[in-house]
């Protein structure tokens, strides 16, 4: 019994290791990679089941008690399908993520971008949208504009998409009811938009990058 219990430790410590030794070196490799390609990467190691999942221990914890500098912002949907440091295979200190329905950008969300690019000098700033969101799935089936008859905040979620001028024309392109992708990718491009007018991060030279996660398969992919 004892030895079956030596053996079953030995094999335990000997797959951390092994573990821990892929961490290391998906670390080594990500130093040659640009900001883009290492969440690329870390999304194609979620796609094919070989997650890492770097940075995410005690050992990290304490590297950045001091500070920290996320390699990239992440805006995206507070949608529970959609979890940046999942998705990409990334770890504590890696992404700065602002989520909300919508991955909509209020002047609360500019400040965070702000924030991330002032004072962390974060290079690159991706707005992830994704298909199914149920914030603009409500934006779709609101044909008679119903939001504004009512007060709640979820209508506010609804007017403000409504308003988006990508929205509108892609309402003209094809009816919104019939085009929910065409309506997820015109909130992206809005959501882009106003980050790229923004004059902090024009001053900064920071890269702004578009991408749709498909919930249905895992794929984050640039638009």
């Amino acid at each position: 019994m004892k030895k079956i219990n030596l053996l079953m430790i030995m094999v335990v410590f000997s797959a951390m290791s092994c573990k821990k030794q892929e961490q290391n070196k998906a670390g080594e490799t990500d130093k040659d990679l640009t900001s883009l390609e290492r969440l690329t990467t870390g999304n194609q190691r979620f796609l094919d089941q070989k997650t890492l999942h770097p940075h995410q221990n005690k050992q990290t914890v304490l590297a950045n008690q001091d500070g920290q500098k996320p390699f990239a912002v992440v805006i995206t949907c507070s949608d529970s399908r959609v979890s940046p440091e999942i998705v990409f295979d990334q770890g504590l200190g890696d992404l700065f993520v602002i989520r909300n329905a919508g991955n909509l950008i209020s002047d609360i969300d500019m400040g965070s971008i702000e924030y991330a690019v002032e004072h962390l000098d974060t290079k690159l700033i991706v707005v992830l949208g994704h298909t199914e969101c149920g914030a603009i799935k409500a934006y779709v089936a609101d044909k008679n504009n119903s939001y504004k008859k009512h007060l709640s905040h979820i209508d506010n979620i609804i007017e403000t998409i409504s308003q988006e001028k990508e929205e509108v024309e892609a309402g003209k392109a094809h009816s919104k009811e019939n085009n929910l992708l065409g309506c997820i990718d015109a909130n992206i491009a809005h959501s882009a938009k106003l980050i790229r007018e923004n004059p902090i991060v024009k001053e900064h030279k920071v890269q702004i990058v578009s991408m749709r996660y498909d919930v249905h398969t895992g794929q984050a992919v640039k638009m």
